[in-house]
């Protein structure tokens, strides 16, 4: 009886934890996307890197609310959870803190912005030297970009752009030459990741750049544009600005009801705890860890080189 009576208090598990709060991603979540489909990748996400079952629970529920707000799945595609090395100052006292946080990938803010129906594209390219590139300002702005022959190299990146064109068929363009990208990326916990040198994904992050950039110009006339804008902005997350590298202690995450007393509850799983295979069947994400980067949380796809702009 003693030993049943402690099996039936030990607190759940994230992964138990993550699933019976359901019902309020639910309440959050888009129509188009099912409860189930969302827990399963935050699922199949805390399998693949055990590190977010050690994070601050209240950041794992945070951030996955944050993505069921915005309408991404974590699937490391459209959106993904990283964990990251937080200082927290706690009445005076400082500590290292494992939090995860939640970061939308450039599939996942083409796929809001498609949907917002205000854009009507949404484009990112990163230029290299050996491309043809015409930037041409005024009154009749355009851009103009030919990839280098296949029979060339296309040489070192050296610019990134972005063009959004608007149902009201305005335009708006920015480009970015590489020493600006690679100075909003040093100010960042991922700086590394922007250079073409360390990053075997910076294109990723170029073009993320850029996108965030373009997002403070277009008119949130719309939710489905705020979907898109608030998951851009998500992306500042990255950066520690000036006057901004210190963390204070978060407040706790205001909930009520059933998302209150379950979260309450999370507390980390022990690092060996069995990884049940939650994998929607129709979209089984990486096969392997090898095909998941835990540093940015990202899928990596085979058929793409690296450093490809995708």
């Amino acid at each position: 009886m003693n030993q049943l009576a402690t099996t039936e208090t030990r607190p759940l598990s994230v992964r138990q934890q993550i699933d019976n709060l359901k019902p309020e991603f639910a309440k959050t979540l888009p129509a188009h996307i099912q409860p189930d489909a969302f827990v399963r990748t935050v699922q199949t996400a805390l399998q693949l890197n055990p590190d977010l079952q050690q994070a601050n629970p209240r950041s794992l529920f945070a951030s996955c609310m944050k993505a069921a707000a915005d309408g991404l799945i974590i699937d490391g595609r459209e959106a993904a959870l990283i964990v990251r090395n937080v200082k927290i100052k706690d009445g005076g006292q400082e500590r290292w803190e494992k939090h995860a946080t939640y970061q939308p990938m450039v599939q996942g803010l083409m796929k809001l912005a498609r949907n917002s129906g205000e854009i009507v594209s949404i484009i990112a390219h990163v230029v290299y030297e050996n491309d043809t590139f015409s930037y041409v300002l005024g009154d009749d702005e355009r851009i103009e970009h030919a990839p280098a022959p296949f029979t060339t190299e296309r040489g070192k990146p050296v610019a990134a752009y972005a063009i959004v064109k608007l149902k009201d068929g305005s335009a708006i363009r920015e480009v970015m030459r590489a020493s600006e990208i690679l100075n909003i990326g040093s100010q960042g916990t991922n700086g590394y990741q922007y250079d073409p040198a360390k990053g075997k994904n910076f294109a990723e992050w170029w073009r993320k750049t850029l996108i965030r950039r373009i997002t403070k110009y277009i008119p949130r006339s719309s939710d489905a544009i705020g979907r898109f804008a608030s998951a851009a902005e998500q992306i500042d997350s990255d950066y520690e600005f000036e006057g901004e590298a210190e963390v204070q202690q978060p407040e706790p995450v205001k909930k009520r009801g059933a998302a209150a007393a379950a979260l309450k509850d999370i507390t980390p799983a022990p690092a060996d705890e069995p990884a049940n295979d939650t994998r929607d069947p129709q979209d089984p994400g990486p096969t392997s860890p090898s095909d998941y980067d835990a540093e940015t949380g990202e899928v990596a796809d085979p058929e793409r080189q690296a450093g490809d702009d995708i």
